[in-house]
């Protein structure tokens, strides 16, 4: 294989961007297309309890699918700019390195997916139902939920919930690379554990029940994490 040159690799850099901007364009398109489709599907929870989304403002069904379509062609398009990045990056390296990365990018997509099942069909019809309750909404109150807000509290918990559960990945790939070690980790398992139950008890109503169910699937992610990269023969803190 001939070697590139630097200007082969800016070149070759620009091209792969300009696909990448190219498929933002077509997403935001492809989302605004079916935007009636996809808003229902986030307007769903609510809409179990037999509310009502208002909009209070003119604009604010425009403004609301304008940057639902921005946001949506954004997401729709991380695997194409995944994808350049991967085929920009592996050639520079070794066959156990791709081999890592290829398993972390797995490893990614799964927790992707199982994040956000846990979150849309489990914790946020929870969440809606915990702060719908007379302990919350008393008798004789008006219940008016936003149209925009309704949406992109749903939309953004997805996002926030999918980021999250992939620390693990790069837990692991941290561990892969040295930088930490399995035993600094377990060592500190009491102040991960403490940080985890802070983090739930920001992002959740203040009750126990749901707390426990952000929580424990992290607390379970972080030893599965840990066991992981045993089984594996790294993160022992030798390079």
């Amino acid at each position: 294989m001939t070697a590139l040159t630097l200007i082969d690799h800016i070149r070759e850099l620009r091209r792969r961007l300009l696909w990448s901007i190219v498929s933002v364009g077509f997403g935001v398109l492809v989302v605004y297309a079916i935007y009636d489709q996809l808003v229902g599907f986030f307007m769903a929870p609510f809409m179990t309890h037999g509310n009502s989304l208002v909009i209070h403002s003119l604009l604010e069904g425009f403004v609301t699918r304008f940057k639902f379509s921005v946001m949506g062609g954004m997401i729709v398009s991380l695997p194409i700019h995944l994808f350049h990045v991967v085929r920009f990056v592996f050639p520079g390296l070794t066959r156990r390195e791709r081999r890592v990365i290829a398993f972390a990018l797995l490893g990614s997509v799964l927790l992707a997916v199982v994040s956000g099942w846990f979150g849309y069909r489990v914790f946020i019809p929870f969440v809606i139902s915990s702060l719908l309750t007379p302990e919350f909404v008393p008798s004789g109150v008006l219940l008016m939920l936003n149209y925009e807000q309704s949406v992109f509290y749903v939309l953004n918990f997805l996002l926030w919930g999918i980021l999250t559960f992939q620390l693990p990945v790069l837990l692991e790939v941290l561990l892969y690379l040295n930088v930490v070690s399995r035993r600094a980790l377990l060592a500190h398992t009491r102040l991960v554990v403490v940080i985890i139950l802070i983090i739930a008890a920001v992002v959740t109503p203040p009750d126990v029940i749901s707390q426990l169910m952000v929580a424990l699937p992290f607390m379970g992610l972080y030893f599965v994490t840990i066991l992981i990269a045993k089984l594996a023969g790294f993160g022992d803190g030798r390079v």
